[in-house]
């Protein structure tokens, strides 16, 4: 968990600056050409918000792994299953296929292991 927690500050990071980036360039009919595709700005933004708040709950849980409560791992499961959905949704809304598709594989894929006995074995201690 801590790698996906670096990759998604990375990833933050480089979001928000094409964000800020696509809004500096606007007028410039390249821009706006290439941008037609995607949905407004504003709902780009929304989906950069909860990604970061994703992101900052994935730290939190990944800090208190250590403590093998068993409520961290119900909210670790819950952390994969709202992000599964928004991948989902971000999917829809960007037709960015691939990469979303990769993260809800990735997050049925540790649902999956987090729902086996062993989990649950380590998580009960």
């Amino acid at each position: 968990m801590w790698i996906s927690v670096v990759l998604g500050i990375i990833l933050l990071a480089i979001g928000a600056l094409s964000l800020v980036a696509v809004s500096a360039l606007s007028g410039d009919p390249e821009i706006d050409a290439a941008s037609a595709a995607l949905p407004p700005m504003g709902v780009m933004w929304v989906l950069m918000l909860i990604s970061a708040a994703l992101v900052v709950a994935q730290l939190i849980l990944v800090i208190r792994i250590p403590r093998r409560q068993a409520g961290t791992r119900t909210a670790i499961i819950w952390l994969f299953v709202v992000s599964a959905a928004v991948g989902v949704v971000a999917a829809v809304l960007t037709t960015d296929y691939v990469s979303n598709g990769i993260s809800l594989l990735l997050s049925v894929l540790l649902v999956g292991l987090l729902l086996t006995d062993g989990a649950k074995r380590y998580f009960a201690s």
